[in-house]
């Protein structure tokens, strides 16, 4: 489970976005850093992203160049696929196709490729005008476990204020309520903001959204889309719980604030333990213009 909320149509930022990556606490993972997903003959590390170790991939992650993925997986009945849902998002952010992004997905995810239920969004600068960023933006899902790959661009009211879950699209997806709360509170962020906010107000304002929880704390899996921030609670007897918090702003000329900020963590004892707040990694770099 994981969630994210997003705007492209800021008129300072081309992307305003914030998620949390929901997941076993046990689950081995490597902290948001530049890396090529292994690939040596690189010269120079050019995405930058956390990686889950067990699957390779990874959830959420963007490169120099500005393409953005974030994978969100379908709730439902676990079932096993060879394929790992993760190197959807990796093999987006590594690959050196170029512009259009439709050509992008085409290519590089086949329709008929099978895995366990996921939702995507994936980023990439518009060719119009690379002077004053804008994205194009696609939105890409099986329905679920086993399911043909569809995609599809974001309708003007997405790229407004849009957000992804768990959930099958067409099947109640955008009524579960942490997405409906979250797209209200983000509501309310941008449109309190002043016309030029501060980076850290904004940043800060979106960390708070992803703290919300609902009054009655999740019990079991099926309960997880009642709430933003997810405590502990025990599956498969193994604890989960919202493992991290990232904030992304991508302004119109190029410059990059990236914070992944840690939530709940095990100690030694395998306790479940909420970080301190400043328990976070920053990254600031801008985009290369020229790709």
């Amino acid at each position: 489970m994981c969630v994210a909320f997003f705007t492209l149509d800021h008129p300072e930022y081309a992307l305003i976005l914030c998620s949390n990556r929901d997941e076993f606490l046990s689950r081995p993972t490597e902290f948001a850093h530049f890396h090529s997903f292994g690939d040596y003959s690189l010269q120079e590390a050019t995405v930058l992203s956390g990686i889950d170790i067990q699957g390779g991939g990874t959830w959420l992650g963007l490169n120099r160049s500005g393409k953005l993925g974030l994978l969100t997986n379908i709730t439902e009945q676990i079932t096993k696929f060879s394929s790992s849902r993760g190197h959807l998002v990796a093999s987006f952010l590594a690959s050196q196709l170029s512009h259009p992004l439709e050509e992008n997905v085409t290519r590089l995810i086949p329709c008929d490729a099978k895995y366990a239920g996921f939702n995507m969004l994936l980023l990439a600068p518009s060719a119009s005008d690379r002077a004053w960023l804008s994205f194009d933006a696609a939105y890409v899902t099986n329905g679920g476990a086993g399911g043909p790959i569809t995609h599809r661009p974001l309708t003007g009211a997405e790229r407004h204020r849009g957000g992804l879950s768990n959930g099958i699209e067409g099947k109640g997806a955008d009524e579960w309520p942490k997405l409906q709360h979250g797209l209200g509170l983000l509501r309310d962020i941008l449109d309190t903001l002043p016309p030029s906010p501060s980076e850290d107000q904004l940043a800060e304002g979106l960390f708070e959204l992803l703290t919300w929880r609902s009054a009655q704390l999740p019990r079991d899996r099926s309960e997880l889309k009642n709430t933003i921030r997810v405590e502990p609670v025990t599956v498969d007897a193994n604890i989960y719980a919202t493992r991290l918090s990232t904030v992304v702003l991508v302004k119109r000329t190029g410059e990059v604030v990236f914070v992944e900020r840690d939530r709940w963590q095990l100690t030694e004892e395998g306790q479940p333990i909420l970080a301190d707040p400043s328990s976070q990694r920053v990254f600031r770099f801008k985009l290369n213009s020229d790709e």
